[in-house]
């Protein structure tokens, strides 16, 4: 490792992205006091010491650089950017000790991180005490690094090796002159207005009490994930499985919703779009993502082929449009817009609903994830940020060849036992059986 911590730049200006998921961890705080964080946990094969993780990345320059930097807002029509801290100690490593997975406090799945005054990433160690397994629980918030790129963070603190610093920064894009880019985004937000349109599917309830957050775990085995994909192909998904998730996942959520009333409305499903060059993990800092937003009409929502191929449909037209690309040129051209009109920008199509649930596929994000601190990776979990309302995340990721599913959602959205068959219609549709997985240990 040949990285100094003065080889580090002193401030990263945010990106669109950024700034728009910032915007995201207000209305957050506002309606149910989360921040918008996302939580990556690895079990390794063996049990390692607080000590030895706590040695390893108190001596690694990059470490100290990303836990020394605190987000600075400045004043109204500023750039806000990260900006490095030299006097800040690094946070210590808290060491938790459970009896099984079941038992991982909801609190390491929740953190809550104030950028004003706290690092943006933070790490936790879990003893399993009935085994001989660890598990490591890496928390940052979202504004920093999305899933890639807290996920490559991760991979490098584990490996040591150096990067080029082009590697930890993308480069700032060439813009369009001002009026093109005005243009771009006023026929974007004329767009999300058409496409959010309401009436919309939700099983969202407003509910007096504090929002409860909660997380589940959906597994299948490689041989039920080579069928699943096998159905995907059936069913006109072709080389995109991901479509066929989304629609065997909407087909559940109506089948929930249709218990409580009959009537059924469209769906809007706004998909995060990497925007990395394919096989590549870096840059790590900044999010580089896009969005698909898709409107799912309500006569498809209980046949999951013509859902599917109406999800492919709608996101060739999307691409061929280059609906992503303008996305992102409207987020650049709305970083310097104060907040609170920012917010109420992004409220406004929908009334504060912002989709029907919000769903994402790592795709084959987890394939090389094997090792760790010279230790075997047996598993590996993203617990995504949750916005309420609509109080429902879903997140596909594969791991050692086999479809796992993380749901998250607050509980007055959906109950245990609506949960419970949410994961049995989610099987089902994907397997074209009945039988649901089960959370594993």
């Amino acid at each position: 490792m040949t990285e100094k911590i003065n080889a580090f730049p002193d401030t990263v200006e945010l990106n669109g992205a950024d700034c728009f998921l910032l915007q995201l961890d207000k209305l957050m705080w506002s309606s149910n006091k989360r921040r918008n964080v996302c939580t990556f946990a690895l079990t390794l094969d063996r049990c390692m010491e607080l000590d030895t993780l706590t040695g390893i990345l108190s001596t690694n320059p990059a470490y100290q650089w990303v836990c020394g930097l605190r987000l600075k807002k400045g004043f109204p029509f500023s750039l806000p950017k990260w900006e490095f801290n030299n006097t800040v100690s690094l946070a210590k490593i808290q060491q938790h000790k459970v009896a099984s997975l079941r038992e991982i406090p909801d609190v390491l799945l929740a953190t809550d991180i104030n950028l004003k005054n706290q690092s943006a990433f933070k790490v936790d160690l879990v003893q399993l005490a009935s085994s001989k397994h660890s598990i490591l629980i890496f928390t940052w918030h979202h504004v920093l690094m999305d899933a890639r790129g807290g996920e490559s963070f991760i991979r490098y603190l584990g490996s040591m090796q150096a990067l080029e610093p082009s590697h930890w920064i993308a480069e700032k894009p060439h813009r369009l002159p001002l009026k093109e880019r005005a243009d771009i985004a006023q026929a974007m937000k004329q767009f999300l207005y058409d496409t959010s349109g309401l009436p919309l599917l939700s099983l969202y309830k407003k509910s007096s009490q504090k929002p409860l957050l909660r997380y589940r775990t959906l597994f299948f085995s490689e041989q039920q994930s080579q069928k699943i994909n096998q159905q995907a192909v059936a069913q006109g998904a072709g080389f995109l499985p991901s479509a066929f998730y989304l629609a065997s996942t909407a087909y559940a959520v109506a089948r929930i919703q249709q218990q409580r009333t009959p009537a059924l409305e469209d769906m809007l499903v706004p998909i995060p779009l990497d925007r990395r060059l394919r096989g590549t993990q870096t840059p790590i800092i900044g999010n580089q993502v896009s969005f698909l937003f898709y409107r799912l009409p309500k006569q498809l929502l209980l046949n999951t082929e013509e859902c599917t191929v109406e999800l492919i449909k709608q996101m060739k037209q999307l691409m061929r449009s280059d609906n992503p690309t303008h996305y992102i040129i409207m987020l650049d051209f709305l970083r310097r817009i104060p907040g609170l009109f920012y917010r109420m920008l992004l409220k406004a199509p929908t009334k504060g609903l912002m989709a029907s649930f919000f769903y994402s596929d790592t795709g084959d994000l987890l394939a090389d994830c094997k090792q760790l601190f010279g230790s075997s990776i047996k598993q590996a979990i993203h617990y995504p940020p949750n916005l309420y309302p609509p109080g429902m995340t879903f997140v596909y990721s594969r791991h050692q060849n086999c479809l796992q599913l993380t749901f998250t959602y607050i509980e007055s959205v959906i109950n245990e036992q609506e949960v419970e068959q949410l994961f049995s219609e989610i099987s089902a549709a994907l397997l074209g059986s009945s039988r649901p997985g089960n959370d594993k240990i």
